[in-house]
């Protein structure tokens, strides 16, 4: 990836991260709930903290955003949000709120990803139904492939899924 003239201590790193929610350079945990995007060879990687740190403001935000290119050299973001099971309507709201900030607009203009390569996750134990999930959809205007499921005794789930 390039210099996107984002705080260098809100990109996780493999090693002496300032973040407590990066656990490496491609996996982030937040009150129980983790998620990864893990590159394979020719494939990039960034993850980058949004809340308390691309975003240091008290409004509304997401917790991540991940940035691929993969060997193709076709570019995506995903702006990732942690949540509990009860919460998962306010995830849409911070997702939504976070795809209008100017922060998140100047990354994706500088890296030149377009609208249909940006993704919105949604990592939880809880779940929606399909008419739950649409109608957040629809009141939020984010589409959200699906909602990573997630809890301490399973896998982390990976990105790629909503790709």
């Amino acid at each position: 990836m390039i210099d996107l003239g984002v705080n260098n201590s809100c990109i996780c790193k493999k090693y002496e991260n300032t973040q407590d929610e990066c656990i490496n350079e491609f996996t982030i945990r937040e009150q129980g709930k983790s998620v990864k995007l893990e590159p394979k060879v020719g494939e990039d990687v960034m993850a980058i903290i949004v809340d308390k740190c691309l975003i240091t403001d008290n409004n509304t935000k997401c917790d991540a955003l991940f940035l691929y290119k993969n060997d193709k050299n076709i570019k995506y973001s995903f702006l990732v949000e942690l949540k509990g099971a009860g919460d998962i309507p306010r995830a849409f709201s911070q997702l939504s709120f976070t795809k209008n900030r100017e922060e998140y607009k100047n990354i994706l203009e500088s890296l030149q990803i377009p609208k249909q390569n940006q993704k919105f996750a949604i990592v939880s134990n809880g779940m929606l139904s399909k008419p739950e999930l649409e109608s957040l959809e629809e009141e939020h205007k984010i589409r959200v492939k699906k909602i990573l499921f997630c809890e301490a005794t399973t896998p982390i789930p990976d990105l790629k899924e909503v790709i």
